[in-house]
């Protein structure tokens, strides 16, 4: 059902973890391509491996088979579709980066709740479920790079919505770049 990567002798140690794939929170393309253009321009690294997201679910722990599938479907159709809003990037002084924060934060972590009742997700809770719902625009920066992109984009960052009303299943392939395998639609509709 899914290609997954089994010789991933070229990958660093952290993206191992990664290899049966996550789900997350896309932004439609009239939100992402601007995005993806900031994150193609300030952080090419980390825009290769993964396009404008908002982190969701933890690493699978067990490879997506029909029966998983079926699961996450029926968990999913239980989740009412919801509004995302994303104003002025932010950059840290202690940590380099530089990303959207997104708001609300309670509609992601009610449906990261109920993602994670499903049996792909084996391990114990990944450290980025304490991290603020946010929309990365460059990460392996440092924090003087990260302020001064902020001063470059201060006047004509994107801001803006969207309805959030499916998430993708995501899965790297040999090069380390996610590949979107499905999208799972929220609520019955």
């Amino acid at each position: 059902m899914v290609p997954y990567v089994t010789d991933t002798s070229r990958w660093e140690r952290w993206q191992c973890d990664y290899r049966l794939g996550l789900i997350l929170i896309m932004p439609p393309e009239e939100v992402g391509g601007p995005v993806n253009a900031l994150r193609e321009k300030y952080d090419p690294y980390t825009y290769a491996i993964c396009p404008a997201h908002i982190t969701l679910s933890d690493p699978l722990g067990l490879e997506m088979t029909p029966e998983r599938d079926a699961e996450i479907t029926a968990l999913l159709s239980t989740v009412e579709p919801f509004m995302l809003y994303f104003d002025r990037p932010h950059a840290s002084r202690e940590r380099g980066g530089v990303a959207y924060p997104i708001h609300p934060r309670e509609p992601i972590d009610a449906v990261r709740a109920t993602l994670h009742q499903a049996s792909a997700f084996t391990r114990e809770p990944c450290w980025t479920r304490t991290i603020p719902p946010h929309m990365t625009i460059a990460e392996f920066v440092s924090v003087e790079e990260s302020w001064r992109i902020m001063e470059e984009i201060a006047e004509t960052a994107p801001s803006g919505a969207f309805l959030c009303d499916r998430l993708e299943f995501i899965v790297p392939d040999i090069d380390m770049h996610f590949q979107r395998v499905k999208s799972y639609p929220l609520g019955k509709g």
